[in-house]
């Protein structure tokens, strides 16, 4: 039978009553001991004051060391009272069995005695003793007498406050802790162990939450490895199978005499030209996501190279009823960068897609761009729903994506980009509505 996923919690729980009311019946019996100790010894107390009392009225009144003084004294005490001089000698007399023990008892020490007797000695004066004899009293402990009941339901409050603060303290800290394991290594939000402490518990707690995201983060690795042995063997085939007949369409395109050709139909070889570059971009895409290869980097105008993008794009941008607006316009742009020219308009490309898409029903799409001390920030603001919680954080992540139908590359391939150039992607939502994708590039000096 498989066990349940709480019962460690409760077999904890359950071990924990059974150390804890260990635990309270042995003290309960050892402050009832406790308790008969001090009945012993608060009698013994009394025992001694009421001598001490009794020898010093003898004392004080001088009165005769005689057996009828010791019986009459023995009779208001309820206790036996002897005196005993200098040599042993007792009066009254005892026979000799019973007074062997009391002629060696020390002064001011209560003693027991065979059959159940107390002795108590006291000095006199310098030639007698006198002996207080009585029975030992039998201490018996009833949870009636006030203060045993007192006693042990103090202690029994005090348990039960103890054990409630160790069950806070650890028992319950440690069956939540088990609680939260169930599917975490499994969990996908990365969420921590709800354990806020600073004890060893708490360490625990975080050491666990470590272990698993460094275990998600292997099998993320291992996971997009074969992704990516697979789509590389995938795109490789693909762009074999797609580049000879897109050479030759291409090739064609470029023979047909544009001039002999009627304004309709120019422009329809005119949009086949465009399409065919996009078909290619994307092959080359696909190329560069399997088998990255350094960036050509060459000095560049960012103005012409981002221009060139948008007259690319603006067919397919019209046919969705999007307006792209740049502010300033590129070819007023004076800012070098270190780059390569085709990644760096494939990036752009990407980007500009991924606006007009977010715009089904059309829209403006707005670029910018500025300077911030040696940093070019290239702006692609556009007007849809903006982007999810879930896109701003994982937005560039490899097959990541949240549009019907993508396949989460595009993104991905801009942020490798323009990583490769020494900048950085930034995803973001504008204040008043819509996605911001920030560009950021380095300038160069020449």
């Amino acid at each position: 039978m498989s066990a349940s996923p709480h019962q460690p919690s409760r077999s904890l729980t359950t071990r924990f009553v059974v150390v804890f009311a260990a635990f309270v019946a042995a003290g309960s019996l050892l402050l009832l001991a406790w308790l008969r100790h001090q009945q012993q010894a608060e009698s013994e107390n009394v025992f001694r004051t009421l001598a001490r009392s009794d020898a010093s009225f003898v004392q004080r009144l001088n009165l005769p060391r005689s057996a009828k003084l010791a019986g009459d004294l023995g009779q208001l005490l309820q206790m036996q009272i002897h005196f005993r001089d200098a040599n042993g000698v007792l009066e009254p007399a005892m026979d000799d069995k019973a007074s062997t023990p009391l002629k060696s008892l020390p002064l001011d020490e209560v003693r027991e005695l065979p059959g159940g007797w107390q002795a108590l000695v006291l000095k006199l004066d310098a030639r007698h003793d006198m002996l207080f004899l009585r029975k030992s009293p039998e201490v018996t402990l009833s949870l009636l007498h006030p203060a045993t009941r007192n006693a042990l339901l103090a202690f029994w409050l005090l348990s039960a406050a103890l054990g409630w603060v160790i069950a806070g303290q650890v028992v319950r800290p440690v069956a939540r802790l088990t609680r939260g394991l169930k599917g975490f290594f499994d969990s996908k939000d990365r969420s921590p162990l709800e354990v806020a402490r600073g004890d060893e518990i708490g360490e625990l707690a975080r050491a666990l939450t470590q272990a698993r995201d460094e275990l998600l983060q292997e099998r993320e690795k291992r996971e997009q490895s074969e992704r990516m042995a697979v789509l590389g063997r995938v795109a490789t085939g693909l762009a074999h199978e797609i580049k000879n007949p897109l050479a030759s369409i291409q090739l064609h395109a470029q023979l047909m005499d544009i001039s002999v050709l009627d304004a309709e139909s120019a422009q329809s070889l005119q949009h086949v030209q465009a399409e065919t570059k996009v078909i290619e971009g994307l092959v080359n895409q696909w190329l560069y996501l399997t088998r990255p290869a350094p960036p050509k980097m060459e000095s560049l105008d960012l103005g012409p190279v981002l221009q060139e993008t948008l007259t690319a794009m603006s067919a397919q941008a019209g046919h969705a009823g999007v307006e792209i607006k740049a502010q300033p316009a590129p070819s007023l742009w004076n800012t070098r960068v270190k780059g390569d020219r085709a990644r760096l308009q494939q990036a752009f490309r990407n980007i500009l897609l991924n606006a007009i898409q977010a715009m089904p029903r059309g829209g403006e799409l707005e670029v910018g761009q500025h300077l911030e001390g040696q940093t070019c920030l290239l702006t692609f603001r556009d007007h849809g729903t903006g982007l999810s919680q879930a896109a701003l954080a994982r937005g560039a992540e490899l097959f990541f994506s949240e549009k019907e139908g993508g396949m989460g590359v595009g993104l991905n391939v801009v942020s490798e980009i323009i990583a490769a150039h020494g900048g950085e992607l930034r995803l973001g939502n504008h204040p008043d509505g819509g996605a911001l994708v920030t560009v950021l590039l380095p300038v160069s000096g020449a």
